[in-house]
C-alpha cells in the first residue's frame, strides 16, 4: 500500500464552480475520475476511492454541479451539464498528471462516466457500474412507475419534457421515482445517507427529466474510441440482469467487457469497498497496459 494525501480543488465548469476531491499517492500510475450515484457525492465512497489511491492510482472524485461540496446556487442543470463537469475534470487531470485517464462511476454516475469516455478521446478506458440507455423502453423498469408505460414510452418522454418546462424547479424526492429497497436493502447504507448533510433529498424536475430523456449516441453508434467495462451486480434491485444484458449488447466500443459482482445490493460500491477495490484495481491496470 502506498501513502497518499487528500486535497480539494475548485474549478470552473460551465457557469458554475464545482469541487473535486483528490486522493493522491506518490508516483501514481494512472488517474481514475469517479462520478457518484444519484443525489450523493464522492466522499460517501471514501473507503473505495482511498483504496484505489493506496493501490497506486490518483483518484479524482467529482462533486457534480448542485451536489456534495459543489455550488448549490445553480437552479437549472441537466445530465449534460454533469457530463461537462466530467470533461472538465479530465482537463484538470491532464494538466496535473501526464498519465492515462480512466472514468468510473456508479449508477447515474456510471452513465456520466460512460458518456464522458465515449465522447472524449482523451479517456483511456471507462468503468461504469450500470448505464441507462433512455432509448430503451425497458428503462422505465428502473423507476417505480408502472411498467405498462413501456408501451407508450416515447409519448411518455414527450409528456415529461412538457412537465419539466411547466414546473422546472419543482423538487422531486427520491422516493417518488425510485423504490428505497431496490436502491439498497441495507439499513446501514440508509443510515449513512440520511445522516450525511451533503447528500441531496430531491432533484428539480428539470434535471430529473433530462436524466430520463437525454440520449448519448456515442455509446451505441461506434464513436467511442476506448474500451468500456460494464460493472453489474447479479442481484441488483434496480438494474436487472436482463436490462443490463440489453445495454451491453447495444454498447459499441473497440473492446467491451462485463464485470459482475454478487452482493445483491445496488449500492455495493459503498457497502463492499475492499472487495470492489481488489477486482477493479486489477481490471483498471489491465485496461491501460
Amino acid at each position: 500500500m502506498r501513502s497518499m494525501t487528500y486535497s480539494e480543488h475548485e474549478i470552473k465548469s460551465g457557469s458554475a464552480c464545482i469541487t473535486l476531491s483528490v486522493w493522491e499517492p506518490q508516483e501514481p500510475e494512472a488517474v481514475i475520475i469517479f462520478v457518484p450515484a444519484t443525489m450523493v457525492h464522492p466522499l460517501l465512497y471514501e473507503p473505495l476511492l482511498s483504496g484505489f489511491a493506496e493501490s497506486g492510482f490518483a483518484v479524482i472524485g467529482l462533486h457534480p454541479v448542485g451536489h456534495g461540496k459543489s455550488s448549490r446556487g445553480v437552479k437549472r442543470y441537466t445530465i449534460r451539464d454533469i457530463v461537462q463537469n466530467g470533461r472538465d475534470a479530465v482537463t484538470f487531470a491532464l494538466e496535473r498528471y501526464s498519465l492515462p485517464i480512466v472514468t468510473m462511476g456508479s449508477s447515474q454516475g456510471g452513465l456520466v462516466a460512460a458518456a464522458v469516455g465515449a465522447e472524449d478521446e482523451r479517456v483511456a478506458a471507462v468503468f461504469s457500474h450500470n448505464i441507462i440507455l433512455t432509448e430503451l423502453s425497458d428503462s422505465i423498469g428502473i423507476s417505480r412507475f408502472p411498467k405498462i408505460l413501456r408501451h407508450t414510452y416515447r409519448p411518455a418522454q414527450v409528456m415529461l419534457k412538457v412537465f419539466a418546462k411547466l414546473f422546472p424547479g419543482l423538487q422531486i424526492p427520491l422516493g417518488f421515482y425510485l423504490e428505497y429497497k431496490r436502491v439498497s436493502p441495507n439499513r446501514d447504507f440508509w443510515d449513512m445517507a440520511i445522516q450525511d448533510d451533503l447528500c441531496l433529498r430531491s432533484y428539480p424536475a428539470h434535471f430529473l427529466v433530462s436524466l430520463f430523456t437525454t440520449r448519448f449516441p456515442a455509446l451505441t453508434d461506434g464513436s467511442a474510441r476506448c474500451p468500456i467495462y460494464l460493472i453489474s451486480d447479479s442481484g441488483d434491485g434496480l438494474f436487472s440482469e436482463e436490462y443490463t444484458g440489453k445495454v451491453f449488447e447495444l454498447l459499441q466500443a473497440p473492446y467491451k467487457e462485463m464485470i459482475t459482482f454478487h452482493f445483491s445490493d445496488h449500492m455495493f460500491m459503498v457497502m463492499h469497498p475492499r472487495e470492489v477495490c481488489e477486482v477493479l484495481t486489477e481490471a483498471v491496470r489491465k485496461s491501460i497496459t
